[in-house]
């Protein structure tokens, strides 16, 4: 979980940049292009290992398809577009309500007994959730500020289905190796977005968009540190360390990655944190430390 923290920590602050000279829906599609490629022999050898234990494919893998329909090409077009019209740092404080969200999916899916303590700190967290993601328009200002204010409502609605995709990734991976669901996960993301691509430019012109992206480095180190390290190493990581403890205590590592993002997003995009960002922050720690307290 800790290696998940640092590598998604930097995420964002890897991404940024390229959006402004491609799209999400793009991005994701090199990415996944290069996840492939680089996991090629990962896949190999997991399918050789479950035909010699003689277990059928087929009854993983369209488990896994649908799931990660969700979690791969659902939840992450919606992060990334949200991620375009908004800052790194504000972006990676919203992932802070994931924790929040699998709680609150746990509830309801899981059909799981809140005590009142419980009640108290998903009040008090979600109070910190709506103060961070008005924030902008709070602000009053310019144009850009309201398009900060979609960009947030975004990633968290993504927050929100990222709840639901954990809960349903540990009940339904369990035993699976985690190396084999991340790298199919890869071909769901490349023929997912690869499809959406075409939607969004259906033209020749397309190749020529292409062509641009590749002339830019932005777009090559995004797609790159998201392929072998968001994807191939943070995935497998987060869902190595997910079955080891429970789904809520390994969402509490997300509380980590402003410490990678704030500084980075500061020192590399010359970012700015805001005071009532950091308040409404310590609040959504708060309300789901005392939400997961056991009494």
């Amino acid at each position: 979980m800790l290696i998940n923290t640092l590598v998604w920590g930097a995420a964002f602050i890897a991404v940024k940049p390229s959006l402004s000279v491609t799209t999400p829906i793009r991005y994701l599609l090199y990415r996944y292009l290069f996840a492939v490629i680089l996991s090629l022999p990962i896949l190999w050898h997991y399918l050789s290992k479950l035909k010699e234990k003689r277990i059928k494919i087929k009854k993983l893998i369209f488990p896994i398809i649908w799931i990660e329909l969700l979690g791969t090409t659902l939840i992450l077009w919606m992060i990334y577009e949200g991620l375009k019209f908004t800052s790194a740092i504000e972006a990676n404080l919203l992932t802070m309500t994931l924790p929040l969200f699998t709680i609150l999916a746990g509830v309801y899916l899981l059909k799981e007994k809140q005590e009142h303590h419980e009640n108290l700190g998903l009040v008090v967290a979600i109070f910190g959730t709506l103060l961070l993601t008005i924030y902008p328009a709070w602000k009053n200002g310019t144009m850009l500020q309201l398009t900060s204010l979609q960009g947030n409502f975004l990633i968290l609605a993504a927050m929100l289905l990222s709840g639901i995709y954990y809960i349903a990734a540990k009940k339904y991976y369990a035993g699976i190796p985690k190396f084999f669901i991340t790298t199919l996960s890869f071909y769901v993301g490349l023929i997912s977005f690869a499809i959406l691509a075409f939607l969004e430019t259906p033209s020749i012109d397309a190749i020529n968009r292409v062509s641009s992206d590749l002339q830019h480095p932005s777009v090559w180190i995004a797609a790159g540190y998201m392929a072998l390290f968001g994807s191939i190493i943070g995935l497998t990581a987060y869902y190595q360390g997910q079955e080891s403890i429970e789904a809520s205590e390994a969402s509490l590592f997300t509380y980590l990655q402003p410490a990678v993002a704030i500084p980075l997003g500061i020192l590399l995009l010359g970012e700015t944190i805001y005071p009532a960002q950091l308040i409404a922050l310590g609040l959504i720690i708060i309300g789901v430390f005392v939400a997961e307290q056991r009494v």
